[in-house]
């Protein structure tokens, strides 16, 4: 029985990742492809390696047969060309490529908003985000820093942050009710919506926090509205050599176990100073060097923001976040 359910898994197995290998192969990237193939591969694997146990003897007598030097003379020569991408795997791969490129132009222009600000200046940049599941209407601000990580300049920053236009009245006693109220709506503040830039700006306004009031807000060039998905911006800076940049995002109401109506109960901003409970912010970055000539850099998520917003640290423990580690797909900034 055993034997059965090994053979019949490895044959699964790699029904599986044959489908799946074809789909990566002629199609962009997708997520939920590349998790499919990752998981059969670790159960095909497991089945090769009861398989192995369970023919120890037949395969040790192949073992000092001529055929067995052929096979992996042929495997490395294989791996060999692969790595070094010869002919004919170079060209397989380059087909493949450009019809990749060729879906991803039509996915550019029907799924992805383009947005451009601040491009007066000598250092061309733009942002691509792809969304993830858990995107929902975020506030975002990106910024540059020095290598020394000293903030330099905002690019871009999601207008109801940069006005101070949020309005709302959810607080630690109406939580459980506020949604069946239509009445209860005041005007506020997110403080704690993007805390590690607001901080990084160092702005402070009257009331001892960071984030920009409707009496003072952002100027216009530096802000648009909150974008609803996938997203391409244009923008620019004015330094030309070594420089950070730097994206923080937070999605409204997407509490969990460990950021809820029943956590830091003696902070009181984090339940009535913006009505919008839930995970903080989290953080990603890249260093683009001018002079390294790559027109491209993958930015990596390095850290969260604090819960409250109170505090400008970034922290990189991500292990109480959940859904917010689902906000993003990625993110790919490009230099010219």
């Amino acid at each position: 029985m055993a034997r059965k359910i090994i053979s019949l898994s490895i044959a699964i197995s790699f029904a599986v990742l044959m489908v799946t290998g074809i789909l990566s192969y002629f199609q962009a990237y997708s997520r939920t492809t590349a998790t499919i193939h990752t998981v059969f591969g670790f159960l095909f694997t497991l089945g090769a390696l009861f398989h192995l146990r369970n023919n120890f003897k037949s395969i040790k007598m192949y073992g000092n047969s001529r055929l067995l030097s052929i096979m992996l003379l042929a495997g490395v020569a294989f791996f060999l060309s692969a790595y070094f991408q010869k002919v004919p795997f170079k060209n397989m791969m380059d087909f493949g490529a450009r019809l990749k490129a060729g879906e991803a132009k039509m996915i550019n222009f029907s799924q992805y908003e383009i947005i451009e600000v601040n491009t007066e200046n000598d250092t061309r940049l733009t942002v691509d985000l792809l969304r993830g599941e858990h995107y929902w209407h975020p506030q975002i601000a990106i910024w540059t820093e020095d290598t020394a990580g000293n903030y330099l300049q905002t690019l871009f920053v999601t207008q109801a942050t940069a006005k101070g236009l949020f309005f709302g009245g959810r607080n630690k006693e109406n939580f459980k009710e506020f949604d069946t109220e239509k009445d209860a709506n005041g005007e506020y503040r997110r403080v704690d919506a993007l805390p590690v830039w607001s901080h990084k700006r160092g702005v402070q306004y009257e009331d001892g926090m960071y984030i920009p009031t409707v009496d003072d807000p952002l100027p216009d060039g530096i802000s648009g509205a909150t974008l609803s998905g996938n997203f391409h911006l244009s923008t620019s800076s004015d330094y030309t050599s070594k420089f950070n940049v730097r994206v923080e995002i937070n999605v409204a109401f997407d509490d969990n176990e460990y950021y809820s109506e029943f956590d830091f109960p003696d902070d009181d901003v984090f339940h009535s100073g913006t009505g919008q409970l839930g995970q903080p912010s989290i953080v990603f970055e890249t260093s683009v060097d001018m002079n390294d000539n790559k027109d491209y850099y993958l930015m990596e998520l390095i850290g969260h923001g604090h819960h409250s917003g109170q505090k400008g640290e970034l922290y990189s423990d991500l292990s109480t976040l959940t859904t917010a580690l689902e906000i993003v797909e990625r993110i790919v900034i490009g230099v010219k």
